[in-house]
């Protein structure tokens, strides 16, 4: 293989953020500014997992550039992207080969029975080679996919509907510890979770993020001021469109039109401020579609596990794990 490799250091994440900016070039891209940044704050500490891209992340450099990543959102929970600066350097099958055994050795999830190893490794529509090598090197076709939906910005202006008395915020005056709030009654954290004790302390860290913007970071407060919704924007002028996440809507505040009114008024936000922006990144649940998200582009996930057992476990002395990660 032509290419140096190096596990992830933070002195890449400027190099890291670069190849994902380029694949708006070419791509509806799995794994946007948004997700990074999400990633590198919020979810660290929602995992207790502060230098697991050290571990987990693997990277491949050309002339002290990087060129490809094998990347993961920071939980050890086998869910992996292959990025890569060019399309055409996506199809090298001798590189493809080693991102999946990095991908299945060092980047591997962990199951709770403490033996499972696995990958479901998202593969982009596009990418039939990485699906072909994918499928060489052991892993298996799955029915999980990921759906890029995208809103298109038809309007100069959407009109924003509140409940009376409610009233939207933005980050220039919430607080961290109003969108944790929020967050932890819209994605139902519970008493074992760390989003519950440690929410306020991850969105301060995703306040700190490079791309992070206070007048798209928008709270919706109920008639006593208290927050009951919120929904983080993120965007650069590279992007063809902007990205959302999260978004969240306390449970006993649903089926009020709070969620489409928070991002009525975070599109028009965006439309004011860049024009050039065409849409909206959001999710995949039916809200979405009901307000005319529309899919774009889908990854399929393709999926891979094995038992590792300790070597003085007796099942060890019948696994042959060269051969199952296909080394």
């Amino acid at each position: 293989m032509k290419y140096d490799f190096k596990f992830y250091e933070n002195e890449l994440y400027p190099e890291l953020i670069r190849i994902v900016k380029n694949s708006y070039e070419w791509e509806y891209t799995p794994v946007g500014i948004s997700r990074i940044e999400f990633s590198d704050s919020l979810n660290k500490i929602f995992c207790d997992s502060a230098t697991s891209w050290e571990k987990t992340v693997g990277c491949y450099l050309d002339d002290n550039k990087l060129v490809a990543c094998v990347w993961n959102e920071g939980c050890y929970d086998g869910t992996t992207f292959f990025l890569f600066d060019s399309k055409e350097r996506a199809g090298e099958e001798d590189l493809l080969a080693d991102m999946i055994k990095f991908a299945k050795t060092y980047g591997a999830g962990y199951k709770n029975d403490g033996k499972t190893r696995f990958i479901n490794l998202f593969i982009p529509s596009w990418n039939k080679k990485l699906m072909l090598v994918a499928e060489k090197y052991g892993l298996m076709k799955g029915e999980w996919n990921e759906k890029i939906n995208i809103f298109p910005f038809k309007e100069k202006q959407y009109d924003v509907k509140l409940p009376e008395g409610y009233s939207i915020i933005d980050g220039n005056v919430s607080t961290d510890v109003q969108l944790a709030n929020v967050h932890r009654h819209s994605f139902g954290y519970g008493i074992n979770d760390r989003a519950t004790e440690y929410g306020h302390k991850a969105f301060f860290s995703v306040r700190q993020k490079k791309y992070y913007n206070k007048k798209l970071d928008l709270c919706v407060l109920d008639d006593k001021k208290r927050p009951v919704a919120m929904a983080i924007i993120w965007y650069d002028e590279v992007m063809p469109y902007c990205e959302l996440e999260p978004l969240g809507v306390c449970w006993w505040e649903r089926r009020k039109g709070i969620g489409s009114a928070i991002l009525y008024e975070a599109m028009n936000r965006v439309i004011n401020m860049y024009p050039k922006c065409k849409g909206m990144l959001g999710g995949d649940q039916q809200f979405y579609k009901s307000m005319g998200f529309e899919m774009k582009a889908q990854a399929t996930a393709y999926y891979w596990e094995t038992e590792v057992f300790s070597s003085w476990e007796k099942e060890s002395l019948y696994k042959y794990y060269g051969k199952e990660v296909k080394i």
